[in-house]
């Protein structure tokens, strides 16, 4: 291996390890907030209310759909949300027989809090970076996430259709691909 083949390899393992230090930091917050919360509202049922918020009304198999979630799961956290007034469910224009769930203002309200309070924890984590700093870092998040989404995308779609069950799909960038848990596209 050439010193410069060395040193890429040294810096991806860099990126790796540092993105699973990140992954194990962001599920142990979450498993705290989630302890915490009580009653509140979980980041799980935000991201069913940010979703119907930014698609509109839909049906709820549309939601599980758009979330990468079991329809049982999505339905039980639907019920929660229409019982706390933050989603309702309306008539389907095109099928009067179906409803589509759609934000209520309580649920609007909820969604701003949930930002605000993200934004307020963001600027705290980012606090002592410059402006510039912030920019570069965001434009490299940009461009790690849309990488790492299209590789991921590429490694299952080629394992999900090979006649024998999954395989290694032989690649240069499977070598940079880090933990994903199953059903997730962490």
């Amino acid at each position: 291996m050439t010193a410069l083949a060395e040193h890429r390899a040294a810096a991806v393992a860099s990126v790796t390890d540092s993105f699973i230090d990140l992954q194990r930091t962001v599920r142990r917050s979450k498993a705290q907030l989630l302890a915490a919360a009580g009653n509140d509202v979980e980041s799980a049922t935000h991201l069913l209310l940010h979703t119907v918020e930014s698609e509109g009304p839909m049906r709820a198999s549309t939601l599980a759909a758009n979330v990468h979630a079991d329809l049982s799961t999505v339905s039980r956290q639907v019920t929660a949300l229409v019982g706390r007034g933050l989603l309702e469910r309306r008539a389907d224009q095109r099928d009067g027989r179906a409803c589509v769930l759609a934000v209520t203002d309580a649920g609007r309200a909820a969604i701003a809090e949930h930002e605000r309070g993200r934004q307020a924890f963001f600027d705290e984590v980012l606090t002592g970076w410059s402006a510039d700093e912030l920019r570069q870092f965001g434009q490299q998040m940009e461009r790690f996430t849309a990488a790492y989404d299209r590789v991921h995308a590429a490694l299952v779609g080629a394992r999900s259709w090979h006649p024998d069950g999954p395989q290694e799909v032989p690649s240069q960038q499977n070598n940079s691909i880090a933990e994903t848990p199953k059903g997730t596209n962490a």
